[in-house]
């Protein structure tokens, strides 16, 4: 039976200036430049009054274009005060991309920085707003405004996340302010965020998955400390142990990172008490060597997609019982899996995931199409058709199989990508692997990053051979320094079929 979801207790309009007068001292962005809960408060109202003296309004799409900073923060939370419709997109946006998005959503402001000010023609017929210049900089400065009382409702679109369509096309999955006011405090309910955490975030905004933090620190009381991806390597743990980081949250390469400078030299971590991972699956023998480098620190792995943002999480006292598991559904979440025809199968039977719950998205901005392939109403009810493959056992645990995109075909035998990674993750001293199909040559390749230089490719195949049946062996391996990386730090597995025809 699925347990009741929690009560919505405000929308995430709301959720600043709730905690503004719970905690109005207390430091919601921490690093060189703090800013507390009533500064944010003032500076947020500020650009409120100025997006809406612009002309930009309720049910208005504004886009941002830049790497991570404070300033990103405060377009987010005073678009959603006002009822405007953000979309946060990477700094490596390309022009033809930006375009696309631009043109798509008929964004009516895009907020740029000297990084990106180089995309400022390719926004025609948008106000551009660069925050590096005096006009830009002065919005953020935190003169006294009254905040505007702007009716909203859960139906209210809050904001669009871009990802790539089957077509090509760029689209944007919708999330309501009912969205975000279900799921945020349903995942607090699992990890228990509290008001002496210091969250440290080095994915980029663009990724919701950092985005979301920002939600748990104002319900939570919780700061922010705001990294960027670069501070991703040999400097990490400093950066940790510094700014008295207690919550991490990351995909595997971060957490590669760590686990590599960890043993190569060793920094007190006393804080640090929790990371979460996301967006890539986390190794089991990652899990194994942060538990055992860093005693101290909950691994809580996650399970979620952009249209509903989270499905699971699996607790560090179930993982014991449950090692292939990505978790139970959140309260208030039903999961499922359904047959080919898109009908429900008993438990513990394989098939599609379907999701459904207060969290699903409403579909996809304008592409109704795309909708329609991934949301439909079953007996009723709006549910969401995941692609990916998994079980779902009679206690609700659910195991991710594949996604349905990632599925390999060689030589007669469908495989996942991650199940040969996973068993390259258990050889000593490999930090980073990625599994592709070379279609031209009809060979599987794996690339390896390592610790050691001595590692060969009839060694690692040797060690494959124990734990992965002979249709799914590698065919050719490959040692790299490093992975390629998206700009969310996930593992880019276009960039390594890009390296194909050069190893």
């Amino acid at each position: 039976m699925t347990a009741q979801p929690p009560p919505l207790p405000s929308l995430p309009c709301q959720w600043l200036a709730q905690a503004t007068e719970r905690w109005p001292e207390r430091v919601l962005v921490s690093g060189s430049t703090p800013l507390t809960f009533k500064e944010t408060q003032t500076r947020v109202n500020h650009l409120a009054a100025w997006l809406h003296a612009q002309g930009i309004q309720k049910g208005d799409r504004v886009v941002v274009v830049m790497p991570n900073r404070v300033e990103v923060l405060l377009i987010i939370l005073a678009a959603l005060q006002e009822g405007v419709i953000f979309s946060i997109l990477s700094h490596q946006m390309q022009p033809e991309g930006l375009q696309r998005i631009l043109t798509q959503c008929e964004a009516k402001a895009v907020f740029l920085d000297a990084s990106t000010a180089h995309l400022a023609l390719t926004a025609d017929g948008c106000a551009i707003i660069s925050v590096d210049e005096e006009a830009g900089r002065s919005l953020f400065e935190g003169r006294e405004a009254t905040p505007r009382a702007v009716p909203l409702t859960a139906d209210d679109l809050a904001f669009l996340v871009f990802t790539s369509g089957s077509t090509g096309t760029p689209r944007g999955v919708m999330l309501t302010h009912g969205n975000v006011a279900f799921v945020s405090p349903a995942i607090q309910v699992r990890l228990k965020y509290q008001a002496d955490d210091c969250i440290g975030i080095f994915l980029p905004l663009a990724f919701d998955y950092s985005l979301y933090q920002l939600f748990y620190a104002c319900l939570t009381g919780a700061s922010l400390f705001l990294g960027r991806p670069e501070m991703v390597g040999p400097e990490l743990p400093k950066i940790l142990a510094r700014e008295g980081i207690t919550i991490l949250p990351g995909v595997p390469t971060v957490f590669a990172a760590l686990i590599k400078m960890q043993r190569f030299r060793p920094a007190e971590l006393p804080r640090l008490r929790m990371i979460t991972n996301t967006g890539d699956h986390l190794p089991q023998a990652y899990i194994q060597q942060i538990q055992e480098l860093l005693p101290q620190v909950q691994v809580v792995p996650m399970f979620g997609l952009t249209e509903c943002k989270r499905v699971s999480i699996i607790l560090p006292e179930e993982m014991e019982t449950h090692l292939d598991s990505v978790g139970r559904p959140l309260d208030g979440t039903t999961v499922f899996t359904v047959d080919e025809h898109g009908q429900p199968l008993p438990a513990g039977e394989a098939g599609e995931l379907a999701i459904q719950g207060p969290h699903v998205s409403p579909g996809y901005w304008q592409s109704p199409e795309e909708t329609a392939k991934r949301f439909r109403d079953l007996d009723g009810v709006h549910t969401l058709f995941t692609g990916d493959q998994g079980q779902v056992d009679s206690q609700g645990f659910i195991t991710f199989l594949s996604r349905s995109d990632f599925v390999i075909k060689h030589r007669g035998t469908r495989l996942s990508p991650a199940e040969v990674e996973e068993a390259a993750y258990a050889v000593p001293q490999v930090v980073a692997a990625g599994c592709v199909k070379d279609d031209r040559r009809d060979l599987l390749c794996l690339f390896l990053s390592t610790t050691h230089d001595h590692m060969n490719e009839a060694g690692v195949l040797t060690a494959l051979a124990t734990r992965l049946e002979r249709g799914k062996l590698p065919d050719r391996v490959y040692f790299l320094p490093e992975l390629p990386r998206t700009s969310n730090q996930k593992l880019d597995r276009k960039a390594l079929r890009n390296l194909l025809p050069q190893v």
